[in-house]
């Protein structure tokens, strides 16, 4: 449970927050649900991938019978909206938390996370100029916002493979854009810029978060061996690594009869115990 190298901006603020901030139980699910949402997005759409072979049974079907119920089609379909969906629920988690760390001492912060992307500028009191300049520059957020309140309240759209560029084309007809049909060409293509530009924006909204956490030692989860739990202290200041910080759970698997950690003969912070008053 210990691998900093891994962690991106959001993983760090999650596990290393909470000497700095000392959140509600609403704020403290959303910390968690920033990541959880965006990764059962990635999830979703790795597993719309996979099936997309499946439409080739629809269209078999198709031409053999003259016509199909296309349920290939609408599971894969079901699975990218879901995954929009979730992509919007990151920004929401991120927002909640937001508003907990500057909302009371910041006028202008609605409850509302589209009304803070639209008035970002408009904001006053503590709210960081940094921050309402990451947001600001969130031009992808208009178009996310569009589908997440229209596919909220339709049915499942549909998705097509494209005979010319062979790529997967996504349309609903319930959803009319400037007075057209909406059509998103290559919904894969699509979801991965979209992705991107959601990553970059938690990246930079909690790099920011990250860098402002206060130079104290934090309890952090190591690992869990045979039921117990490994844990160390480590400083959010810190460039961290697998050997960072001060371990404290030596107190209890130093002793015979407890299981030992697995580590602790290549973990640095096991040759930097924390005292037992830690």
């Amino acid at each position: 449970m210990f691998a900093p190298e891994q962690w991106g901006e959001t993983t760090r603020f999650a596990k290393l927050h909470s000497g700095t901030y000392q959140f509600d139980n609403r704020t403290t699910r959303a910390v968690s649900g920033v990541e959880a949402h965006f990764q059962k997005c990635l999830t979703l759409v790795s597993i719309a991938r996979k099936l997309e072979p499946n439409l080739a049974i629809d269209k078999e079907e198709l031409d053999r019978k003259g016509f199909t119920p296309a349920v290939n089609a609408a599971e894969v379909a079901a699975l990218i909206e879901a995954a929009i969906l979730e992509l919007y629920s990151s920004i929401d988690c991120t927002v909640t938390v937001l508003r907990s760390i500057y909302g009371p001492k910041t006028r202008g912060f609605k409850k509302s996370t589209r009304q803070l992307f639209q008035n970002a500028g408009q904001l006053s009191g503590s709210f960081p100029i940094e921050l309402k300049t990451i947001i600001q520059g969130a031009d992808w957020y208009r178009e996310l916002l569009f589908l997440r309140d229209e596919l909220t309240h339709l049915a499942t759209g549909s998705v097509h493979m494209s005979e010319n560029t062979n790529s997967l084309q996504y349309f609903h007809s319930g959803i009319r854009k400037n007075d057209e049909p909406y059509i998103l060409e290559d919904i894969f293509k699509w979801l991965d810029m979209m992705n991107n530009s959601v990553n970059s924006f938690l990246n930079q909204v909690f790099g920011h978060l990250n860098n402002g956490l206060k130079d104290e030692p934090v309890f952090v989860m190591c690992g869990v061996v045979k039921g117990r739990v490994l844990h160390r202290y480590v400083s959010p200041s810190q460039q961290l690594t697998f050997d960072s910080g001060n371990c404290g759970a030596w107190i209890w698997f130093e002793k015979p009869e407890n299981p030992s950690c697995p580590f602790k003969s290549r973990c640095g912070a096991y040759l930097n115990k924390a005292p037992l008053s830690s």
